[in-house]
């Protein structure tokens, strides 16, 4: 019998994914440990993101967990990511854009392609929302035009791996 992984509750994610942004941005900033950023991020309800009447369900094992899959994950995987943002950020080097923008970018594409494997249009969502809260109109409409143009190449991918599956049983 298959288990199934448990799955954080949607809040207990966007918590995590805010945490980790917050820990990246630092350690761009700073270039010190970015998990020691996120201790410090999260040890501080403020800087968490956290208003007082919410104290209670500030940061459990569980997001704080999930913040550091994603903040390692998306480091060991930098390069990686930031090759596809310059892939499909057409006339725009990748150090041009903010670190808010940058970092949600990141994590949305290892979302999507290394770390739970994330449905695009669940990952695109979850940073426009992000980016909506933490940067410009502008920069939600970039984000979102980036992780769609990937979207698409992972449905492209996904379709052509289906096809071959299903045509690798045929008798010619």
């Amino acid at each position: 019998m298959k288990r199934r992984k448990a799955r954080l509750p949607h809040i207990k994610r966007r918590n995590a994914r805010e945490l980790a942004i917050k820990a990246l941005f630092a350690f761009e900033i700073e270039k010190g440990d970015p998990i020691r950023q996120l201790d410090y991020i999260s040890a501080d309800w403020e800087m968490a993101g956290f208003d007082e009447h919410n104290i209670e369900s500030f940061l459990s094992l569980v997001e704080d967990e999930y913040a550091r899959r994603l903040t390692s994950g998306i480091l060991e995987k930098k390069e990686d990511l930031d090759t596809i943002i310059s892939d499909y950020s057409q006339d725009w080097d990748i150090s041009r854009l903010g670190g808010t923008e940058r970092n949600i970018l990141r994590m949305a594409l290892y979302e999507m392609l290394f770390g739970e494997k994330l449905p695009p249009a669940i990952a695109i969502n979850e940073a426009v929302d992000m980016i909506k809260k933490y940067g410009s109109p502008e920069a939600a409409r970039f984000v979102n035009g980036i992780l769609g143009k990937k979207a698409e190449e992972i449905k492209k991918l996904n379709r052509t791996d289906e096809a071959a599956a299903s045509g690798a049983g045929a008798v010619c």
